[in-house]
């Protein structure tokens, strides 16, 4: 199984949806894209003359050549999906946003659904498992990606994108403001679930802020990797909050960070955390 590492920019696509049971994913996905094929393709493919605002969406962003999968509480919600060139989003269909993200790219060769289900088996059992991690996969949402070209060739070619934190380990401790999370120690605390040194930090910023901190509060892997985080870095830090809005994977990718108040507060007094995010916004 291959994988190749790349950065892309932000991506919207419209489609539309239906939520299927993971037990039974193999079975309905290629059902619900047969159904779909009748009730939204056929004709349209024969004439390429829409009769409606949903085929000429269709036509419009290519709305099939990709799918994306959304994670749910109990089942997951799969698209059919084309990137969206901009215009009006008819009844029935909807938009769904990836940030700019690191993606891990896997591709296979065959007929589908076969070549597309025996790809997403390994990259479920084999990949996630493993680089998966260190990459800081979580597998809420993935695409999955279709060639023109006949579907039943074994020449056809289909893949699977993942979004990943950070194309390094190094890249994922850069905090949204350009603090070093790797030395916080709050999250030295809580990977080595060290309960003497989340006293000492409680003790520290409880008089750092003002406010009665207990050490059950400190938890967190990190502020751009996925996992726990503390009630402020979570709900309240307005520069974490203003970054994601954006979809900036830091404040060094904003244009206006050389005016922000906001961050301007940490980096005029931390050059490194300055350097840190002058670098990530040159990559």
């Amino acid at each position: 199984m291959n994988v190749i590492y790349e950065k892309k920019n932000k991506m919207t696509f419209i489609g539309y949806h239906t939520e299927i049971n993971p037990e039974e994913a193999y079975q309905k996905c290629p059902e619900f894209w047969d159904n779909e094929y009748a009730a939204k393709y056929a004709r349209l493919w024969q004439t390429m003359q829409p009769e409606n605002a949903v085929e000429k969406a269709i036509l419009d962003n290519g709305i099939g050549m990709y799918a994306i999968c959304t994670e749910g509480e109990n089942s997951f919600t799969y698209w059919i999906a084309g990137l969206y060139q901009g215009g009006e989003v008819p009844a029935g269909l909807e938009l769904y946003s990836f940030p700019e993200s690191r993606w891990a790219i896997f591709t296979a060769r065959g007929p589908i659904p076969g070549s597309l289900q025996t790809l997403n088996t390994a990259v479920w059992q084999e990949w996630f498992p493993n680089e998966g991690r260190k990459y800081h996969a979580d597998g809420a949402a993935t695409l999955e990606i279709y060639s023109s070209g006949d579907p039943q060739s074994p020449d056809y070619e289909c893949g699977i994108w993942v979004p990943i934190a950070g194309e390094k380990d190094s890249d994922l401790f850069i905090a949204y403001c350009g603090l070093d999370c790797e030395t916080c120690e709050a999250r030295l605390a809580t990977v080595n679930n060290d309960n003497e040194l989340r006293i000492k930090v409680s003790k520290e910023w409880s008089k750092l802020n003002g406010v009665k901190i207990t050490p059950e509060m400190i938890n967190c892997s990190g502020c751009r990797i996925p996992g726990a985080k503390t009630v402020y870095c979570d709900s309240l830090c307005p520069i974490r909050q203003c970054a994601r809005e954006k979809q900036m994977e830091t404040c060094g990718g904003c244009l206006e960070m050389k005016s922000c108040e906001k961050v301007g507060a940490i980096i005029g007094n931390n050059p490194d955390a300055r350097g840190r995010l002058e670098n990530a916004g040159s990559m």
